[in-house]
């Protein structure tokens, strides 16, 4: 019998996860290969703003291993694994020497964030949060020191400013924009949410 061609899935975040959670419900026989460039822990990325306010490092904010996860949902699942080219024609998916044949391929591997590039020294102090290995990093780093400087007063950057205050950190929010969160917010709502923040303790620049 011809060993079925697995669907791969790039990406072990919320949309990975959830994808095979519903695939599941309807075929339970059809392999699945999921690759990672992390970890493949499952966590819910929107905590990674919450976790001081609720006093959780890393290992608090996750909800299951990677061995868990292939075990609940019938995939392999291969961490560490850093994917360096795709051959559409071949259908295969290229991980530096190794290939892996696919049947279907989904590109599941969420967005980025906007890397800054600044001047001065002090680089390995800048930080940016986007999974739960960067969150883990940034605790660590906190570790030395108690005084934080946010760069964007977006949403996200709104939510950490909140979320660090509450844990205690002095919180600074350097933003070019008049107001708060300009693309979600009207001026009015968006000074409420700063008048707030403010009397949190955070600053505004």
């Amino acid at each position: 019998m011809t060993e079925q061609t697995p669907i791969v899935i790039v990406g072990t975040g919320l949309s990975g996860y959830s994808l095979v959670r519903e695939l599941r419900k309807l075929d339970k026989e059809t392999p699945v290969i999921m690759v990672t460039a992390d970890d493949g822990v499952s966590y819910s990325k929107p905590m990674l703003s919450t976790g001081f306010t609720k006093d959780k490092d890393a290992d608090g904010l996750a909800q299951a291993n990677p061995e868990a996860m292939a075990e609940q949902l019938g995939v392999e699942i291969r961490p560490w694994s850093t994917v360096t080219g795709i051959d559409t024609d071949a259908h295969e998916l290229k991980l530096g020497d190794q290939r892996i044949r696919y049947a279907k391929l989904v590109l599941a591997w969420g967005a980025d964030v906007i890397r800054l590039s600044l001047d001065g020294n002090a680089q390995d102090r800048v930080h940016s949060i986007n999974d739960l290995m960067d969150y883990r990093a940034f605790r660590k780093a906190l570790a030395e020191g108690k005084r934080v400087a946010i760069m964007g007063a977006g949403l996200i950057g709104c939510e950490f400013a909140n979320d660090l205050r509450n844990g205690g950190y002095e919180v600074d929010v350097i933003a070019p924009d008049s107001s708060l969160m300009p693309s979600l917010l009207p001026e009015t709502a968006a000074g409420a949410v700063q008048a707030e923040l403010e009397r949190l303790g955070v600053r505004f620049h």
